[in-house]
């Protein structure tokens, strides 16, 4: 946690507070609470971020120490990363995963910037830990808990919203419940189920606009706001609006070629290089992720279906899904979500991988 903050201290003192494409939406809306108006626009499907930002604001400590919160937040989070690497091959597996963590500068710069991604990132790791904890702790308190994060997520970024039926799901499948339990739980469930349509239909229906998934469908963009890398698709037909209803459509009667898109726009996500970077930067990316996803690939083969291992396959699935279903971001940020969540996953894979080296080594015939 100690170096996780030195070393975002460090980014911060070098390049201050910076902004992003959203940030007044962040600030204008902050402005709004304070002052006692309701939340336009967009400003809605990003409540629980604009609640922190208006919270830095009436405090006096501005944007500076909405960094200050995300920092501390993130190096609270270092700890988590730990409990889940060891969780998958104990603590020398935690400590590479949190070193992995706090080194990636890359990642990690979003916790300079006035964006909800920060916060997003650092909740929706404590939401997968928290979930998995309630399935192997007793009482209420677990459960109550796991569901309140992951309740915190979707408010802070609409991507949380794909989370929530993975951690119903799993919490359904892999705790032991009474019957009285189970009844709560049913109840809890329907409830769930109800902000979540609430959620997408209402909160969610800003970004619908400006995603504008149908027209992103037919043009076959795989990065926002970029037409390079544009996967060839069927001539459109009249659609109903720009919004989901005509995406559907589209896709229902293309769903080869939606498909191929969807999948195109997973490998741009994951393999993170862009067009537009620097070639030296491309190529730093390489020799980060290459070896950080051989690692994890490497332990979720050896792990199998581990509980663990399994959910945090599915954890990171929900928040594909997302990109699949609309775009990878230009400035690689979806990314980050759920890179901390394949750092457990490579420390995993590193101790393994010297375990099984150690092991050859000593099986090997001397002299």
């Amino acid at each position: 946690m100690a170096v996780f903050a030195a070393i975002n201290f460090s980014l911060v003192a070098l390049n201050g507070v910076r902004y992003g494409g959203d940030t007044p939406l962040y600030l204008e809306g902050a402005g709004r609470l304070i002052d006692g108006r309701p939340l336009v626009d967009r400003q809605p499907s990003y409540t629980g971020y604009v609640v922190v930002v208006a919270a830095a604001q009436a405090m006096g400590i501005g944007t500076l120490g909405v960094v200050a919160i995300q920092v501390l937040v993130g190096a609270a989070v270092a700890a988590l990363v730990f409990k889940i690497g060891a969780g998958l091959a104990g603590r020398p597996a935690g400590a590479v995963a949190a070193a992995l963590y706090s080194v990636d500068v890359d990642t990690n710069r979003w916790h300079q910037f006035i964006l909800a991604d920060s916060i997003y990132v650092s909740a929706f790791v404590a939401a997968v830990w928290l979930t998995h904890r309630a399935t192997i702790t007793r009482g209420i308190e677990p459960p109550l808990s796991a569901l309140s994060v992951t309740l915190a997520a979707a408010l802070v970024r609409p991507e949380g919203w794909f989370l929530l039926p993975a951690v119903i799901g799993y919490l359904i499948v892999m705790r032991p419940w009474s019957m009285p339990q189970q009844l709560a739980s049913a109840g809890a469930t329907a409830v769930v189920v109800s902000v979540l349509l609430w959620a997408l239909s209402s909160n969610y229906h800003g970004n619908m606009q400006a995603v504008g998934p149908a027209s992103m469908l037919q043009r076959g963009q795989t990065i926002w706001d970029y037409d390079g890398w544009r996967v060839t698709m069927p001539a459109s037909e009249a659609t109903h609006g720009d919004q989901a209803g005509g995406a559907i459509g589209y896709a229902l009667r293309h769903p080869v070629s939606t498909i191929e898109l969807m999948v195109a726009r997973v490998a741009v996500h994951f393999a993170h290089v862009r067009p537009f970077y620097s070639t030296p930067h491309n190529v730093v990316i390489v020799l980060w992720l290459v070896p950080l996803y051989a690692a994890a690939l490497w332990a979720l083969w050896r792990l199998g279906l581990t509980p663990l291992a399994v959910w945090i396959a599915a954890a990171i699935a929900t928040q594909t899904a997302v990109v699949a279903l609309t775009h990878a971001e230009w400035d690689g940020r979806y990314l980050a979500h759920v890179l901390p969540l394949i750092d457990p996953l490579a420390g995993a894979g590193v101790v393994m991988a010297f375990g099984s080296f150690a092991a050859l080594r000593g099986a090997a015939p001397r002299g």
